[in-house]
């Protein structure tokens, strides 16, 4: 079996760690792998060998796994280039909550000796895609693990957008935003905004808005198959699009944005025994303790 490590080189202790997981991976016959990029850091030092540090995306192509080591941010990173190459991602939790992330480090050996054994399951997810439509052509955003939000482009000012499903208008919503996000984004800002939690292999769409004026606060749950599309009245200048809170883009009332699930499946390691939502109020209650 070849397992590829990705790990935020940032967090405390990560040598240490990789240094433990290498040696485990070791034990249970399980060749690791990670990208040449991180040769500066001296992983071979680590037991890596030189031929097993590949560029990206050429070492995508050699696993039949990848570890992610980090927070969820480390594990949408990387799920947004591997998803391609269909290698399932497992998470290891170096993060706050880590809601994406499967294994705990007090629990690392018996995960890698349960991967090496084949006990486990590979879940698939659904992903956004979104395109920008304008007087000059299409433009193709970057894949969305989390969400598309779509928001005003100046502080203070209330946003008007048009959304339309499956080529129907819907609403116009007199908001901060909307926010359009998939399961694994449902634990995000989707949360934070009211809108509904959904079971990992949940695979609806979701749209939420941000501080809708009057009562027009209620999220919608559509199908995957649902063709949303978003515009703007006349009166509203431009807004902003902002996918995963990383990628950034600017949209004007002559464009008009079209998003849809992504036709090809994320693919993340699980294990039979850790439930979702038992494992997801824990965290959050143990987070809720300490901001206490």
């Amino acid at each position: 079996m070849r397992i590829g490590f990705f790990p935020n080189m940032k967090k405390e202790n990560i040598r240490d760690i990789l240094s433990q997981v290498i040696t485990y991976c070791r034990t249970y016959g399980i060749e690791v792998y990670m990208p040449k990029e991180l040769e500066h850091h001296d992983v071979c030092a680590l037991g890596i060998e030189k031929s097993h540090l590949l560029p990206r995306p050429e070492v995508f192509e050699h696993l039949d796994m990848a570890f992610s080591f980090g927070g969820d941010g480390t594990i949408i990173q990387l799920a947004r280039q591997i998803y391609p190459y269909n290698v399932p991602i497992c998470g290891i939790n170096l993060g706050e909550l880590g809601f994406l992330n499967q294994i705990e480090l007090e629990n690392l050996e018996m995960a890698i000796e349960r991967i090496s054994k084949g006990d486990y399951y590979v879940e698939d997810r659904i992903h956004l895609v979104g395109t920008l439509h304008t007087p000059e052509g299409e433009r193709v955003l970057r894949p969305a693990i989390n969400d598309i939000v779509v928001s005003r482009s100046e502080p203070g000012k209330m946003a008007r957008i048009n959304l339309s499903i499956n080529g129907g208008h819907t609403q116009m919503y007199p908001a901060d935003g909307l926010i359009i996000a998939c399961s694994t984004g449902s634990t995000g800002y989707n949360l934070s905004a009211g809108g509904p939690i959904m079971a990992p292999d949940n695979r609806s769409l979701i749209v939420t808005p941000i501080a809708p004026h009057l009562l027009q606060g209620v999220s919608l749950v559509l199908k995957e198959s649902a063709k949303i599309d978003i515009t703007m009245p006349e009166r509203q200048k431009n807004l902003h699009i902002s996918v995963d809170g990383t990628f950034d883009y600017e949209f004007s009332n002559t464009d008009s944005l079209h998003i849809e699930a992504h036709p090809q499946y994320c693919k993340y390691v699980r294990f039979k025994d850790q439930k979702f939502f038992a494992t997801l109020f824990k965290k959050l209650t143990a987070r809720s303790k300490e901001v206490l």
